[in-house]
């Protein structure tokens, strides 16, 4: 390392902005990570099971499975499958015996046959808690402990660094090794190009044109890694590659992946920005109730409070999302996935699926009814509802959300209008 580069850096560490603390020290005050009380639905389950108000005696493996995603309340039907060795257990999942994951709102559920079940579950204001099962073998230990080791992937700088869900893409190789990883791509989104998307997870389902990396290993020939994105598209079943009776559910549906796209990504943003506000309450010296914006300090607070709500506000009215072809549903994952719609008088919803062009028919993120945003700072909800407001109102279209027709954006003024309990005055 170059002498002057290296005293550069040192008189970075020892400066005020060196030892300055950033919304992403989630370890330290306001945010308490390890130290404040958890309110995720894992947590609460764990401690039912302590209080003896739950008995869970299944055996490990499949029965434990599906008895866990009951009380947790997670759909099979939200089955999608990873063979990448992109997880803690490494050395159980393959292209042979793949990954599930289960989802809702609030909970991720992962395991493979043979392996130990893990749990990413959201505290509605501390985000991502992970979870590991006691060994296999162990019969006399809790049977989860909350575990740090996650956090070398999921607290790292595909999450700027603070605990969250991950959805990353490479070229795997026969037996699941990530070959190469798609850096610019290291989130799941519905903003990034379908070409680049699943590479180490399995897809079934009829996605039409749609061609994508997924259900194919890479290969390496003059040192050049390529996938075959043709050989595997359009599959119905996936028995060819693994046992599907050895699993709740027997696919990996296209659907199910679309929409785990996006809600990894939104749950992360909303997250981030509860991170920031409360970052920048706090350095203003603001009780955390406070709502009115002009009075944090200037400076960094504002921007990090700004930039975290426009975050939001972009992902959440679906700015950039790349256009998608007429795909299939699978029936049992739509009605998993609407059982909690909120529909509003006309019946309308922001679940409602469309799937031709894009994924939803209101864009405006369902993750707008989750925990993670209901516990957002006062200010920071506030904030976004306000913009929120001005977007869809607007007789000029916002610029960069000028893909929102005039017709949808009353659509989605009138659905939140009927089911959001806590707008701001005058919203319609």
């Amino acid at each position: 390392m170059h002498k002057s580069f290296l005293i550069s850096l040192l008189a970075l560490a020892t400066s005020p902005l060196g030892m300055a603390q950033f919304y992403n020290d989630y370890e330290l005050e306001p945010h308490g990570y390890f130290i404040r009380d958890a309110k995720d639905p894992a947590t609460t389950l764990l401690k039912r099971v302590q209080d003896g108000e739950v008995l869970i005696k299944e055996a490990n493996g499949k029965p434990l499975v599906e008895r866990l995603l009951q009380e947790l309340d997670l759909d099979k039907s939200t089955q999608v499958l990873v063979f990448s060795k992109t997880s803690l257990q490494r050395r159980t999942v393959s292209y042979n015996n793949p990954r599930a994951l289960y989802f809702n709102e609030s909970v991720y559920l992962g395991w493979m046959p043979g392996g130990r079940i893990e749990l990413a579950s959201f505290d509605p204001e501390l985000g991502a808690l992970f979870y590991l099962q006691r060994k296999l073998d162990d019969k006399t230990s809790p049977l989860f402990t909350r575990t740090r080791s996650c956090l070398g992937c999921h607290a790292g700088d595909a999450t700027n660094f603070l605990p969250g869900s991950l959805g990353r893409s490479v070229y795997p190789d026969q037996v699941g090794r990530p070959m190469k990883s798609l850096d610019d791509y290291r989130r799941s989104g519905h903003h990034i190009p379908l070409h680049h998307r699943y590479g180490g997870w399995f897809v079934s389902g009829n996605h039409g044109t749609m061609r994508h990396m997924g259900n194919a290993v890479a290969t390496r020939k003059d040192g050049k890694i390529t996938i075959d994105r043709e050989k595997f598209a359009n599959l119905e079943k996936l028995d060819q590659f693994f046992r599907p009776e050895d699993y709740p559910a027997p696919g990996s549906d296209i659907s199910a992946l679309l929409v785990f796209d996006h809600q990894v990504t939104m749950h992360h943003r909303l997250v981030e920005a509860a991170y920031r506000a409360r970052q920048a309450l706090f350095d203003s010296k603001l009780d955390p109730g406070e709502t009115e914006v002009r009075k944090l300090a200037g400076g960094r607070s504002i921007e990090e409070f700004r930039e975290g709500r426009d975050k939001v506000i972009d992902y959440m009215l679906f700015r950039e999302e790349i256009a998608i072809p007429k795909v299939a549903c699978n029936p049992d994952f739509r009605r998993a996935f609407t059982s909690n719609r909120h529909p509003d008088r006309k019946k309308r919803s922001l679940k409602d699926l469309r799937l031709d062009g894009r994924i939803f028919e209101n864009r405006c993120s369902y993750m707008i009814y989750s925990p993670t945003f209901e516990h957002l700072p006062p200010m920071l909800k506030g904030a976004i509802y306000r913009r929120l407001h001005e977007i869809l109102t607007a007789k000029t279209p916002v610029k960069g959300f000028e893909y929102l027709e005039q017709e949808e954006k009353r659509r989605i003024l009138e659905i939140l209008h009927d089911t959001k309990g806590d707008l701001p005055a005058g919203w319609l």
